[in-house]
Protein backbone atom coordinates (compact mmCIF):
# COMPACT_ATOMS: atom_id res chain seq x y z
CA UNK A 1 0.00 0.00 0.00
CA UNK A 2 1.13 3.12 -0.81
CA UNK A 3 0.14 7.02 0.37
CA UNK A 4 1.54 10.22 -1.31
CA UNK A 5 1.10 14.05 -0.54
CA UNK A 6 3.09 16.60 -1.47
CA UNK A 7 4.04 19.15 1.19
CA UNK A 8 5.99 22.07 -0.34
CA UNK A 9 6.80 20.69 -3.38
CA UNK A 10 8.17 17.53 -1.62
CA UNK A 11 6.49 14.21 -2.09
CA UNK A 12 6.18 11.98 0.58
CA UNK A 13 5.69 7.97 0.26
CA UNK A 14 4.86 5.34 3.25
CA UNK A 15 4.08 1.98 2.08
CA UNK A 16 3.48 -1.18 3.88
CA UNK A 17 5.67 -4.04 2.98
CA UNK A 18 3.75 -6.69 4.66
CA UNK A 19 2.96 -10.22 4.36
CA UNK A 20 -0.34 -10.23 4.02
CA UNK A 21 -1.75 -13.54 3.95
CA UNK A 22 -4.78 -14.59 6.08
CA UNK A 23 -5.20 -10.74 8.27
CA UNK A 24 -8.19 -11.04 8.00
CA UNK A 25 -9.95 -10.36 11.39
CA UNK A 26 -6.70 -9.92 13.03
CA UNK A 27 -6.65 -7.06 15.96
CA UNK A 28 -4.19 -4.48 15.42
CA UNK A 29 -1.75 -3.78 18.32
CA UNK A 30 0.57 -0.39 18.21
CA UNK A 31 2.00 2.66 20.02
CA UNK A 32 4.15 5.50 19.21
CA UNK A 33 6.98 7.54 21.40
CA UNK A 34 4.82 9.61 23.48
CA UNK A 35 4.13 10.50 27.11
CA UNK A 36 6.31 8.00 29.20
CA UNK A 37 7.24 5.87 25.89
CA UNK A 38 4.48 4.26 27.12
CA UNK A 39 3.20 2.87 23.46
CA UNK A 40 6.77 1.82 22.45
CA UNK A 41 7.58 0.05 25.51
CA UNK A 42 4.28 -1.83 25.38
CA UNK A 43 4.37 -2.92 22.17
CA UNK A 44 7.57 -3.66 22.18
CA UNK A 45 7.44 -6.37 25.61
CA UNK A 46 4.30 -7.51 23.96
CA UNK A 47 6.04 -8.62 20.20
CA UNK A 48 9.15 -10.27 22.64
CA UNK A 49 6.11 -11.83 25.19
CA UNK A 50 3.92 -13.49 22.67
CA UNK A 51 6.85 -14.26 20.65
CA UNK A 52 5.54 -12.82 17.50
CA UNK A 53 7.39 -13.10 14.24
CA UNK A 54 8.26 -10.20 12.35
CA UNK A 55 5.99 -10.30 9.02
CA UNK A 56 7.16 -7.00 7.45
CA UNK A 57 8.28 -3.16 7.36
CA UNK A 58 7.31 0.19 6.94
CA UNK A 59 9.16 2.00 4.44
CA UNK A 60 9.14 6.05 4.18
CA UNK A 61 11.09 8.84 2.44
CA UNK A 62 12.46 9.84 5.49
CA UNK A 63 13.71 7.12 7.53
CA UNK A 64 15.47 7.55 11.16
CA UNK A 65 19.52 6.97 10.48
CA UNK A 66 19.24 4.47 12.97
CA UNK A 67 19.37 0.52 13.10
CA UNK A 68 19.79 -1.96 15.89
CA UNK A 69 20.81 -5.35 15.85
CA UNK A 70 19.30 -8.59 17.87
CA UNK A 71 19.61 -12.22 18.37
CA UNK A 72 17.57 -12.14 14.92
CA UNK A 73 19.36 -9.93 12.95
CA UNK A 74 18.92 -6.34 12.06
CA UNK A 75 16.40 -4.29 14.08
CA UNK A 76 15.14 -1.51 11.57
CA UNK A 77 12.74 1.49 12.26
CA UNK A 78 9.64 0.84 11.30
CA UNK A 79 8.53 -2.93 11.82
CA UNK A 80 5.37 -5.19 11.38
CA UNK A 81 5.10 -8.50 13.62
CA UNK A 82 2.13 -11.19 13.84
CA UNK A 83 0.97 -14.03 16.58
CA UNK A 84 -1.74 -15.95 14.97
CA UNK A 85 -4.65 -12.87 14.44
CA UNK A 86 -2.61 -10.15 16.41
CA UNK A 87 -0.56 -7.93 14.46
CA UNK A 88 1.55 -5.55 16.33
CA UNK A 89 3.60 -2.52 14.76
CA UNK A 90 6.52 -1.61 16.21
CA UNK A 91 8.04 2.42 15.91
CA UNK A 92 11.88 1.86 16.96
CA UNK A 93 11.82 5.79 16.51
CA UNK A 94 9.40 8.02 16.10
CA UNK A 95 8.50 8.99 12.11
CA UNK A 96 10.11 12.02 10.91
CA UNK A 97 7.79 14.88 11.72
CA UNK A 98 6.60 15.88 7.87
CA UNK A 99 5.61 12.13 7.51
CA UNK A 100 3.77 11.37 10.93
CA UNK A 101 0.67 11.99 9.69
CA UNK A 102 0.89 10.16 6.47
CA UNK A 103 2.19 7.13 8.63
CA UNK A 104 -0.62 7.18 11.09
CA UNK A 105 -3.38 7.30 8.73
CA UNK A 106 -1.75 4.85 6.20
CA UNK A 107 -1.67 2.02 8.71
CA UNK A 108 -5.22 3.07 9.76
CA UNK A 109 -6.04 2.52 6.26
CA UNK A 110 -4.02 -0.43 5.88
CA UNK A 111 -5.35 -2.54 9.07
CA UNK A 112 -9.03 -1.45 7.39
CA UNK A 113 -8.72 -2.58 3.63
CA UNK A 114 -6.89 -6.29 5.34
CA UNK A 115 -10.69 -6.60 7.16
CA UNK A 116 -9.22 -6.21 10.73
CA UNK A 117 -11.40 -6.95 13.15
CA UNK A 118 -10.62 -4.06 15.42
CA UNK A 119 -7.33 -2.16 16.57
CA UNK A 120 -5.88 -1.23 20.08
CA UNK A 121 -3.74 2.21 20.15
CA UNK A 122 -1.15 2.77 23.48
CA UNK A 123 -0.35 5.81 24.45
CA UNK A 124 0.17 7.90 27.94
CA UNK A 125 -1.46 10.41 29.56
CA UNK A 126 0.14 13.18 31.76
CA UNK A 127 0.00 12.13 35.37
CA UNK A 128 -0.40 16.11 35.75
CA UNK A 129 -3.72 15.57 34.70
CA UNK A 130 -4.91 12.30 37.21
CA UNK A 131 -7.80 13.38 39.47
CA UNK A 132 -9.89 10.67 39.77
CA UNK A 133 -8.98 7.13 41.62
CA UNK A 134 -8.20 5.50 38.45
CA UNK A 135 -4.82 4.82 36.61
CA UNK A 136 -6.03 5.09 32.80
CA UNK A 137 -8.62 5.55 30.77
CA UNK A 138 -9.94 4.48 27.78
CA UNK A 139 -11.03 6.49 23.90
CA UNK A 140 -13.30 4.36 22.13
CA UNK A 141 -14.52 5.24 18.44
CA UNK A 142 -18.18 4.55 18.24
CA UNK A 143 -17.97 1.29 16.90
CA UNK A 144 -15.64 -0.02 19.72
CA UNK A 145 -18.57 1.76 22.05
CA UNK A 146 -20.14 -1.34 23.68
CA UNK A 147 -17.08 -3.12 23.45
CA UNK A 148 -15.18 -0.91 25.06
CA UNK A 149 -16.86 -1.75 29.04
CA UNK A 150 -14.62 -5.17 28.82
CA UNK A 151 -11.69 -2.57 30.47
CA UNK A 152 -13.81 -1.49 33.25
CA UNK A 153 -12.33 1.94 32.65
CA UNK A 154 -13.24 5.30 32.40
CA UNK A 155 -13.33 6.95 28.75
CA UNK A 156 -11.32 10.13 29.00
CA UNK A 157 -13.36 13.25 30.18
CA UNK A 158 -14.29 15.58 28.06
CA UNK A 159 -11.80 18.92 27.75
CA UNK A 160 -8.94 16.87 27.56
CA UNK A 161 -7.55 15.82 24.18
CA UNK A 162 -5.82 12.84 22.39
CA UNK A 163 -2.73 14.15 20.59
CA UNK A 164 -0.58 13.16 17.93
CA UNK A 165 -0.47 9.99 15.90
CA UNK A 166 -2.98 8.07 18.33
CA UNK A 167 -5.56 11.44 17.63
CA UNK A 168 -4.80 10.61 13.52
CA UNK A 169 -5.58 6.86 13.75
CA UNK A 170 -8.61 7.50 15.93
CA UNK A 171 -9.86 9.93 13.55
CA UNK A 172 -9.08 7.76 10.42
CA UNK A 173 -11.06 5.00 12.07
CA UNK A 174 -13.65 6.69 13.44
CA UNK A 175 -14.39 8.09 9.85
CA UNK A 176 -14.62 4.81 8.24
CA UNK A 177 -16.63 3.47 11.37
CA UNK A 178 -14.07 0.88 12.35
CA UNK A 179 -14.12 -0.66 15.60
CA UNK A 180 -10.59 1.09 17.80
CA UNK A 181 -9.59 2.15 21.31
CA UNK A 182 -6.99 3.83 22.51
CA UNK A 183 -5.76 2.84 25.92
CA UNK A 184 -4.12 5.27 27.77
CA UNK A 185 -2.63 4.77 31.59
CA UNK A 186 -1.20 7.88 33.19
CA UNK A 187 1.98 8.03 32.58
CA UNK A 188 5.34 10.57 33.67
CA UNK A 189 5.64 13.09 31.06
CA UNK A 190 9.56 13.36 31.49
CA UNK A 191 10.53 10.22 31.60
CA UNK A 192 10.19 6.41 30.34
CA UNK A 193 7.48 4.75 32.34
CA UNK A 194 7.64 0.93 32.26
CA UNK A 195 4.84 1.44 35.11
CA UNK A 196 2.20 2.67 32.92
CA UNK A 197 3.21 -0.11 30.00
CA UNK A 198 3.10 -2.79 32.15
CA UNK A 199 -0.33 -1.30 33.59
CA UNK A 200 -1.80 -1.06 29.71
CA UNK A 201 -0.53 -4.31 29.51
CA UNK A 202 -2.15 -5.84 32.10
CA UNK A 203 -5.54 -4.08 31.07
CA UNK A 204 -5.26 -5.27 27.38
CA UNK A 205 -4.29 -8.79 28.50
CA UNK A 206 -7.03 -9.53 30.80
CA UNK A 207 -9.94 -7.79 28.08
CA UNK A 208 -8.34 -10.04 24.98
CA UNK A 209 -7.25 -13.34 26.98
CA UNK A 210 -3.32 -12.33 25.77
CA UNK A 211 -1.20 -14.53 27.78
CA UNK A 212 1.68 -11.79 28.71
CA UNK A 213 3.46 -11.44 32.38
CA UNK A 214 4.69 -8.20 33.20
CA UNK A 215 6.89 -8.98 35.94
CA UNK A 216 9.86 -8.53 33.85
CA UNK A 217 8.75 -5.40 32.78
CA UNK A 218 8.41 -3.90 36.43
CA UNK A 219 11.56 -5.60 37.78
CA UNK A 220 13.83 -4.53 35.21
CA UNK A 221 11.74 -0.69 35.18
CA UNK A 222 14.77 1.48 36.45
CA UNK A 223 16.96 -0.22 33.95
CA UNK A 224 14.48 0.53 30.88
CA UNK A 225 14.10 4.13 31.88
CA UNK A 226 17.98 4.51 31.86
CA UNK A 227 18.10 2.54 28.39
CA UNK A 228 15.56 4.67 26.42
CA UNK A 229 16.51 8.03 28.53
CA UNK A 230 20.12 7.45 26.62
CA UNK A 231 18.55 6.40 23.40
CA UNK A 232 16.35 9.46 23.44
CA UNK A 233 19.02 11.73 23.77
CA UNK A 234 21.25 10.41 20.93
CA UNK A 235 18.24 10.35 18.99
CA UNK A 236 17.78 13.91 19.51
CA UNK A 237 21.04 14.68 18.79
CA UNK A 238 21.14 13.19 15.22
CA UNK A 239 17.98 14.24 13.84
CA UNK A 240 18.68 17.50 14.97
CA UNK A 241 21.98 17.61 12.85
CA UNK A 242 19.80 16.02 9.98
CA UNK A 243 16.89 18.09 10.06
CA UNK A 244 18.00 21.73 11.61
Amino acid sequence: MVRVATTSGILMTVRLLVDSKNLRGSTLVTGFHGVGQTGYIATSYMIHALKAERIGFIDVSNPPPWVGTAEGGLVTPFEVYRRGKTVLVKLEFSPHRSEEAEFAKSISDWAIGQKFKDAILIGGLDSAYKQAKEDFCVVPTGAYLDRAKLFKAPILEPGLLVYGPLAIMLNEFEIHDFPAVAVLPYAEPARADPAAAALAIKKISKAYNFNVEVSDLVKDAKFIEREFDQKSRMTRKSLQRMYA
